[in-house]
């Protein structure tokens, strides 16, 4: 069983969204508040209720929670939820005893009204076609059989965490010919974390992992051991299962998140489960194979899929820049050849635009062959660009979001600065080089004093122009204004 798309209305604070290029492995991202869970919490209430509209299932709200569930509170339009769910042939010969493939496309509306929640059926269609009554029959089985087969994976509920014990002791304790099952899950813990040599449940009741050696109860162990044991666990039990991972690297060591994410994306290209993963780390991103990247566009929630094929990945190649970069950056800034991006970003902190507070990225353009293909990068992945000196390369469009930069990046220097920088990294001018520096042109005059001494200013350049821009001392240029203008207006910061 499989999602293959996925369709939210109105739900919490998604407005609207489609999805139509789901994976095996889907990683959703994007800012903190911006709908990462709630996308989860509808694909899981989709799923879990997809009977309810052919069955017209309502719910009394008593305690008025659910009305929670709508955009804004506001319960006149209804909530709806759909999307298209593959079955193979293993998934109907187990629930009908006959080997078809089906893929049923449905959508259910969901309203509030005078204190219930009401279900009702939208579209129902079973292999593009609207089902006959004996058709009807089998695809309820189906559709019966698909909401038992997801599962929501919180950062932390004591709930969820109690009831996942239960089942492990459960599991345990099952007969000697499922025994060897357990065993494999313990072989399969100690190949995750080496520092946990076995588990076992003492007096039938608490876990204890044995870590180096000594007996340590699983509620006094290490958060992140915690952590691991329980998503291995409920993934281990998963087979065929849709599972919703809420940000499974908390407590984890970048190490533990390679090998946890390693698994899972195996798992999953073998079909053995389909995962969603709401993530803030770099770790994580790197077994994707599509990206559901969330945007915020005033009080909605909007998506963009960007599924990562091999044109992304020689696009990235090209520019040799890493995709975390970009996927957790709100800004990428590029920068003609004339400046340098570290002394940009030392500018604008010196202002009060802290390039890491408010997640700017600043890359060099050295050719028309990069800048296109920055434009290609933007097209796919959907982030914000600024342009610093590249005005004239530009279409009508990004123009607006361009800086003009027209003078070599040396002639800003204050000249005094500059020298100390020099004698910091070990090169001394001679008197003749010192008074030429005070005629001549800055960038000219570094280029022969660091050829003189066997090193190549161009090389050097990045490491000069951090140093110089970040002294307190040094004039920022007006150019740095108009580009920390654009950058609030663009970041509404």
């Amino acid at each position: 069983m499989k999602l293959l798309e996925f369709y939210a209305s109105n739900f919490r604070s998604i407005g609207n969204i489609r999805l139509g290029n789901i994976e095996n492995t889907n990683i959703v991202l994007g800012y903190n508040g911006y709908g990462k869970s709630n996308l989860l919490t509808s694909i899981y209430t989709f799923i879990r209720n997809l009977n309810a509209g052919i069955e017209r299932k309502g719910i009394e709200d008593t305690r008025q929670e659910y009305i929670l569930l709508w955009y804004g509170y506001d319960s006149s339009k209804p909530i709806k939820l759909g999307g298209k769910i593959y079955f193979d042939e293993n998934d109907s010969e187990r629930v009908l005893g006959k080997k078809e493939r089906f893929v049923i496309e449905i959508t259910n509306n969901v309203s509030y009204n005078n204190g219930y929640i009401e279900w009702s059926l939208d579209t129902l269609l079973i292999n593009n076609s609207p089902p006959t009554r004996e058709s009807l029959e089998d695809t309820k089985k189906l559709l019966s059989y698909a909401s038992s087969k997801v599962e929501y994976v919180p950062i932390f509920d004591q709930t969820y965490f109690e009831e996942l014990l239960k089942a492990m002791n459960s599991f345990s304790n099952s007969p000697i010919n499922l025994k060897k099952k357990w065993y494999e899950f313990s072989n399969l813990i100690s190949s995750i974390v080496p520092e946990i040599k076995g588990i076992e449940f003492w007096d039938s009741r608490r876990l204890v992992l044995n870590v180096y050696n000594l007996p340590i109860y699983i509620d006094l162990a290490a958060s992140g051991f915690q952590r691991v044991i329980l998503l291995l666990f409920t993934v281990w039990l998963s087979n065929g299962k849709i599972l919703l991972l809420e940000e499974p690297e908390v407590n984890m060591h970048p190490i533990l998140q390679v090998k946890i994410m390693k698994l899972l994306r195996e798992w999953a290209s073998n079909n053995f489960i389909q995962i969603f993963i709401s993530t803030h780390s770099p770790y994580i991103i790197k077994h994707a194979d599509n990206f559901i990247i969330l945007k915020r566009e005033k009080e909605s929630t909007n998506a963009i899929e960007v599924p990562v094929t091999a044109e992304l990945k020689t696009l990235l190649a090209a520019l040799n820049v890493n995709l975390d970069e970009l996927l957790f950056s709100k800004i990428i800034m590029l920068v003609n050849d004339l400046v340098e991006p570290n002394a940009i970003l030392n500018w604008l902190e010196r202002i009060g635009i802290s390039p890491e507070e408010n997640g700017i990225k600043a890359y060099k353009i050295q050719s028309d062959y990069e800048l296109l293909n920055w434009l290609k990068l933007r097209d796919k992945l959907g982030f914000n660009l600024i342009f610093v000196g590249l005005c004239d390369k530009l279409g009508i469009n990004d123009k607006e979001i361009c800086v003009p930069f027209n003078r070599d990046l040396e002639s800003y220097y204050n000249k005094n600065e500059l020298l100390e920088v020099l004698k910091s990294l070990g090169v001394y001018p001679d008197e003749k080089e010192l008074k030429e520096l005070y005629r001549d042109d800055t960038y000219r005059w570094l280029s022969n004093v660091l050829k003189k001494r066997g090193l190549e200013f161009e090389k050097m350049r990045s490491t000069l122009s951090t140093l110089v821009t970040a002294r307190d001392t040094l004039e920022v240029p007006k150019e740095i204004e108009i580009l920390a203008n654009k950058i609030k207006a663009l970041a509404q910061i």
